[in-house]
């Protein structure tokens, strides 16, 4: 009986895995004109704010707190491509097909006058700042939030015993096979207390494809130094949790310098996940940040005037 027990198991087990592999290797190829990114509008006030997700994260991990912020501005929440309910085609998920991506949305609802302020998370905090490099006519503020800062590959992979399962997939390349089997590990019985039920349940809506090569062409290959110093007189506001082991505050700390307009704002007893610990700390210091930021338009509309 616990042979056939056994036997079930590992069948079950087998037969997941493969679909899994099998749901990244034959998913379409990438076509820009036809695959549109999922994304939500919240709110209708004139100062808009772009909210890009993490690694297996979703447009759902921001809504926390927005009935704190929704009332004032115009919030465009994006599903990356590959991740929660936008496209999944086996693709290579690099930077510039990200961010490609990423600009049609932005074209197409109409955020990209200026008058924009770009929020990312991890994986999203790094594309918030190529974002803004690539296209600084468009953004008027970036906030970083986790950015994962690393030296080397060795360095991420040395890290790997310091976290948590829900963390460790946003930062360890082995953790891709862990993705052929989403139907039986993410479950509410391995839901962390500190993650809500939906934005752990958009966690597996993913492939191993758009996973793996996502964290090996933005996370690992992006030249945070270079693309730092090419950002020129951009207000950057990066907030970083002090106990986050996911993305080391000491890797950050050394970037900052070569920011020409950053603030650094450190959070005591936060971790990675500080957003969705403090929801309504992080909205505080993004409307006190922005505030001080002097309208684009504004600016534009008195020089005129003169």
């Amino acid at each position: 009986m616990l042979i056939i027990a056994f036997i079930t198991v590992i069948l079950v087990f087998a037969g997941v895995g493969v679909h899994g592999y099998l749901q990244g290797i034959l998913a379409p190829p990438y076509d820009p004109d036809k695959m549109l990114l999922n994304y939500e509008r919240i709110g209708e006030g004139t100062k808009k704010i772009i909210l890009l997700h993490g690694l297996t994260g979703s447009l759902n991990y921001w809504k926390s707190g927005l009935d704190d912020i929704s009332d004032s501005y115009s919030l465009l929440l994006i599903d990356l491509l590959g991740f929660g309910e936008s496209p999944k085609p086996n693709s290579k998920y690099d930077l510039e097909e990200h961010l490609g991506a990423i600009e049609k949305i932005i074209r197409k609802e109409a955020f990209d006058d200026g008058n924009a302020i770009v929020v990312g998370h991890s994986l999203g905090a790094i594309l918030s700042l190529a974002l803004t490099e690539k296209r600084p006519k468009w953004i008027e503020v970036t906030v970083v939030i986790g950015l994962p800062v690393f030296k080397s590959r060795e360095a991420i992979k040395g890290r790997f015993n310091e976290v948590s399962l829900w963390d460790g997939i946003s930062i360890d390349s082995r953790y891709k096979f862990v993705c052929f089997f989403h139907p039986l590990y993410m479950t509410e019985w391995f839901r962390p207390d500190n993650i809500p039920k939906d934005v752990f349940k958009d966690a597996r809506k993913h492939t191993w494809v758009s996973y793996y090569n996502t964290l090996d062409q933005v996370i690992f290959n992006t030249d945070l130094v270079q693309l730092a110093s090419r950002i020129e007189q951009k207000p950057i506001l990066i907030i970083h949790g002090e106990k986050d082991a996911t993305a080391p505050i000491e890797n950050v700390e050394e970037l900052i310098p070569l920011f020409s307009n950053a603030e650094f704002r450190r959070l005591p007893d936060a971790d990675h996940q500080v957003f969705l610990a403090e929801p309504y700390t992080i909205w505080s210091l993004i409307k006190h940040f922005s505030t001080g930021v002097p309208d684009r338009h504004q600016a534009i509309s008195n020089e005129s005037s003169e």
